[in-house]
């Protein structure tokens, strides 16, 4: 395809005290092997209280297809990111709208991938693309699996034309799907804007993509600290209890293995209960291990075995920590 013929992309970046990584996203950003004269990049500066913006402004101040916005308008008591994509739609000019995090690093090919799907159909309205973690350390490591399984086990429910879920920070959506929903405009607040829009563009009857390539696969930082972890999980949880009650289950059952296979140990026998884990275990590094090959994220191989005593331990914290009265914390904000 000709440079002409290629359509006109506008990426959506929603900023608040992003100073020690908004440089990085931007800059990879500047590196995607698409023509400048079809790309729009829009930063949306959220109220920042650190050296985001100025940062922002230096970076940007001889490229002319990045822009960035200081959102001062709220619109459909919006808040948070949601606000600020429903602003920077009003500056929008592309046909597909490509999102993702001020802390993510995407690939050169990225927009290719990510809008390969609608292109070739013109009925699919949502595109997920694939992430994980930037990280030196096993946490960092475990924290890259818990991603990779996730986004594979979207895949396949994608697959399926199961509509579950889209995260926001490795997304696009067409300007036609957008606007059918109505947009931020329209929708109501959720504190998973993503998982709200997403399920606005099934309903009006647009297809949706889940891709695992190299071109779509971008990376995030991990969460640095417990506190920041259990804020980004509980947050998560809203939207994965909005899902199918079988969905629901699965991951109650999941997230609840480790006592029942205690009691199971006690009350039956504690070979029942290793023969259940070593089961389970294996269909998760099952799922998982293609995604791991394909990215070639072999450094992550070796921990597969340790990643299940972790995902044990957090996913029974995260009920308990969602149950809690401790209102979300996210990016300074409470969201109750």
């Amino acid at each position: 395809m000709n440079t002409s013929q290629q359509p006109n992309i506008t990426i959506w970046i929603a900023a608040r005290n992003e100073e020690d990584t908004i440089l990085n996203c931007l800059r990879s950003i500047d590196k995607v092997h698409y023509p400048k004269e079809k790309l729009q990049v829009l930063i949306g500066n959220d109220q920042s209280e650190d050296q985001t913006k100025a940062l922002v402004e230096d970076f940007i101040k001889d490229k002319s297809y990045f822009q960035l916005i200081d959102i001062q308008n709220v619109i459909n008591n919006q808040r948070g990111k949601a606000n600020v994509l429903a602003n920077l739609y009003e500056y929008s000019t592309g046909k597909y709208f490509l999102i993702c995090d001020a802390d993510v690093t995407v690939n050169p090919d990225w927009i290719e991938g990510m809008i390969a799907n609608f292109e070739a159909d013109e009925n699919i309205g949502h595109q997920v693309g694939i992430t994980d973690i930037k990280g030196t350390n096993i946490w960092h490591h475990f924290q890259s699996i818990d991603w990779l399984h996730a986004l594979t086990l979207l895949k396949i429910a994608a697959d399926l034309k199961i509509p579950l879920t889209g995260l926001g920070n490795n997304s696009a959506i067409t300007r036609k799907a957008y606007e059918a929903t109505g947009g931020y405009a329209k929708i109501p607040f959720s504190i998973t804007e993503d998982f709200a829009l997403f399920h606005e563009v099934v309903k009006n009857g647009f297809g949706f993509k889940n891709t695992i390539n190299r071109k779509v696969f971008n990376q995030t930082l991990p969460m640095m600290n417990l506190k920041e972890f259990l804020h980004q999980r509980k947050r998560w949880m809203v939207g994965a209890l909005q899902c199918p009650w079988w969905i629901v289950t699965l991951l109650f059952l999941q997230a609840l293995l480790l006592p029942i296979l205690i009691v199971i140990g006690f009350t039956f026998s504690w070979q029942l209960a290793g023969t259940l884990w070593f089961i389970k275990w294996l269909n998760q590094s099952i799922t998982v291990l293609p995604t791991i090959l394909k990215l070639r994220r072999f450094h992550l191989i070796k921990h597969l075995l340790l990643y299940e005593i972790y995902a044990n331990c957090w996913q029974l914290t995260m009920i308990l920590f969602y149950y809690s009265p401790v209102a979300v914390d996210w990016k300074g904000r409470i969201y109750r």
